[in-house]
């Protein structure tokens, strides 16, 4: 009896609080959202952007759909009067950002692309100033001016005569774009108002992407239908979609989700900002991307920056 008494306590001790995965969690997230930019940038050349996009969240819905697929249609009233905004938002989030960080792929760096998308807080609070008039004060000003400035010198390669002719890399462009549509992705989720819970929405929201990306995925496999019938590319393929569809996509998510219920935003928050670091240092362990100068100082502005504008003064 007392043996088993004092093995009892000992056992559940050893059990971690739901805090206590949080912060784990906190470490892991950045890495497995940067897994979908590494990812991205190994098979840029391999998988056509649409096809990888649309492929990996239809793949993440089959995953999902055998655990919700009866929650949803037990609310597929709510389904009917709200997929409008299902579809946008699937088509931002999912779509946009599903697709347009695979096309930029082609001609940036993992490293960029990280950098880059580290700026969609700033878009956040851009966007909610020109749609819902809501107040930027100097602190914040001043910190979309340092990340603004952070990116351009990314974009510019620290040249600034890159500036002055126009003579952008195409693919830091298209993960600007990117980066603005999590902008409003993450603004409109949050302003437009729902009844289905936060796992419900995402899931349906997901698709929403799937319906947006199809035809343009049709369109790409159509245009290259030889490459896909290729063995050696399905096998790439098959083991692509798996990861992105688990790790970079329900993983991601999830863990996120979950520091945003335990932790709170504010703590969450902190993800957006590991994500260059993370994916600066996967970049070289993975892709063997060397760090040059213009990335350590568009950091340096950018890191600052994101602090400064979404941190809040205390009163």
């Amino acid at each position: 009896m007392s043996t088993s008494a004092n093995i009892h306590p000992t056992t559940k001790t050893t059990l971690l609080s739901p805090r206590a995965w949080a912060l784990i969690l906190l470490l892991l997230t950045p890495a497995l959202l940067c897994s979908n930019m590494i990812v991205a940038r190994a098979v840029a050349d391999i998988i056509p952007p649409f096809t990888l996009a649309f492929t990996r969240w239809l793949v993440a819905v089959l995953v999902l759909l055998p655990f919700i697929g009866v929650k949803l249609w037990a609310v597929r009233g709510i389904l009917a009067a709200e997929w409008k905004q299902l579809l946008l938002l699937g088509f931002l989030g999912m779509g946009i950002c599903g697709a347009f960080p695979y096309l930029g792929a082609k001609t940036t760096t993992a490293t960029n692309i990280g950098l880059i998308y580290a700026l969609s807080p700033i878009f956040i609070i851009l966007f909610a100033r020109l749609w819902y008039q809501e107040q930027l004060n100097k602190r914040q000003l001043l910190g979309v001016l340092f990340a603004f400035a952070g990116v351009l010198v990314i974009v510019a390669k620290g040249d600034w005569q890159v500036l002055a002719a126009l003579n952008f890399t195409v693919g830091d462009l298209w993960i600007l774009a990117a980066s603005a549509s999590w902008g409003f992705y993450s603004l409109w989720q949050g302003h437009l108002k729902t009844r289905l819970s936060l796992f419900l929405r995402f899931a349906a929201m997901s698709v929403g992407g799937v319906i947006a990306l199809a035809p343009f995925a049709a369109l790409e496999i159509y245009q290259q239908l030889p490459l896909v019938l290729d063995t050696a590319f399905m096998n790439t393929f098959v083991i692509t979609i798996a990861f992105l569809a688990i790790i970079s996509s329900i993983s991601a998510y999830a863990a996120y989700a979950h520091i945003q219920k335990i932790l709170g935003a504010s703590k969450a928050s902190l993800v957006m900002y590991a994500i260059p670091l993370y994916n600066a240092a996967m970049a070289w362990l993975f892709l063997d991307e060397q760090l040059q100068s213009f990335h350590l100082l568009g950091a340096l502005l950018i890191l600052p920056g994101l602090f400064l504008a979404v941190s809040k003064r205390k009163a």
